[in-house]
């Protein structure tokens, strides 16, 4: 096995490094971001060699190993800020435990290579490992080794594993209806961290339920904070020939979504501030209580770091969102941070957006596309 690791300033730059000198059939061992660099770890495996006590396999990657120790060991002779030294312990650990696990799987009689290998590939598409490993459990409990002939096979059934675990999240919903179904709620919040796209994801919103749906629609803004936010939302509203309310507190929003009585669907945009200021978490929160029933989406854009989005779903709980919509999708090297954070709050994805064109660039889902899109690592 010829195991080597690649640097660029874009993750896909440094996959196409990989297919360019380790070719197609290169995997994926580990991929990380690190101080505005992207570094992939591939590796090339070679069936006449295989990894066997003392073969040229094993030979590679202990020297792989010795060489990130010695890298290590520069680095804390030389650095000074203890944050860099921490960076690096956390992210050579997370490259030993990636070839570890991968050389285990390699090592496991019952393993056949093409599981191992669509095992690299869920990881690499930002999958958490031990779901990925639960994958591949599942995969082999489920289907016999006849269905399993090659690589497109293993990873075909694993797709309809995680549609399976994905159907879940969306069966609450159609309990409840919502704002993507049949009978839509007539208030439609949409909440979520700064610079996660949610004026931009609105307004995709109303084109599409004014030109496809033919609805009528209104809109209203609370953000009344940020500079020029309530100006943005004036310009998409005037382009539809929309009705438009600014709130900025609980009564004006009351009595905004009350002159808008005769609209069919009512959108509303929030301000984006940290998901750690717990103040305006409450107000929010508040805002919706004692109203009209509001459906809640939280906006989440997907180039955040996968703790960020999860911490983001834990403190935007308290107001009860029924939905999550993924933004930004065309700056992502991979969609496996949707399956996760899907797997973490068991709330459904009716939406993605992938642009910044309004209304072109959202993309309607249900499980058997998200499924694709995270397996695929692909927009279709």
């Amino acid at each position: 096995m010829q195991i080597k690791r690649y640097e660029s300033t874009s993750m896909n730059k440094a996959v196409k490094k990989v297919k360019a000198d380790l070719g197609l059939d290169a995997i994926v061992l580990s991929t990380r971001e690190m101080n505005g660099k992207f570094e992939v770890v591939a590796a090339r495996d070679d069936p006449g060699l295989g990894i066997r006590r003392g073969g040229k396999g094993e030979s590679d990657l202990f020297t792989f190993f010795k060489t990130e120790m010695d890298q290590l060991k520069t680095l804390i002779r030389d650095s000074r800020k203890e944050r860099d030294i921490c960076s690096e312990l956390t992210g050579l650990k997370e490259t030993l435990d990636d070839h570890f696990d991968f050389l285990g799987m390699q090592k496991n009689k019952d393993t056949a290579p093409h599981l191992s290998r669509a095992y690299c590939h869920l990881i690499a598409g930002g999958i958490a490992k031990q779901r990925a490993f639960q994958l591949i459990e599942e995969l082999k409990n489920a289907s016999s080794t006849e269905e399993i002939k090659s690589y497109h096979d293993a990873l075909r059934i694993v797709e309809g594993i995680v549609k399976q675990s994905i159907d879940d999240s969306y069966k609450g919903v159609e309990k409840k209806g919502g704002a993507h179904r049949s009978a839509p709620k007539r208030v439609v919040a949409f909440v979520g961290p700064a610079g996660s796209g949610k004026t931009t994801t609105l307004a995709k919103l109303a084109a599409r339920y004014v030109l496809e749906d033919r609805l009528k629609v209104a809109l209203i803004t609370t953000d009344t904070f940020r500079i020029g936010a309530a100006e943005q939302l004036k310009i998409y509203a005037k382009i539809m020939d929309l009705p438009m309310g600014v709130a900025s507190k609980k009564e004006e929003f009351k009595s905004a979504v009350e002159r808008f009585s005769d609209r069919d669907i009512i959108l509303v945009d929030t301000p984006g501030k940290s998901r750690n200021d717990e103040k305006y978490l409450l107000e929010l929160k508040d805002y919706f209580d004692g109203g009209p029933p509001v459906e809640t989406n939280l906006v989440l854009s997907i180039t955040e770091k996968q703790n960020s989005m999860i911490d983001a779903t834990a403190r935007f709980g308290i107001t009860d969102y029924d939905n999550i919509i993924f933004t930004k999708l065309d700056d992502a090297d991979g969609y496996g941070s949707i399956y996760n954070c899907i797997e973490h709050v068991g709330k459904p994805v009716f939406y993605i957006a992938n642009g910044q064109n309004v209304p072109r660039d959202l993309r309607k889902m249900d499980p058997a596309k998200l499924a694709r899109l995270i397996i695929e690592n692909r927009v279709n």
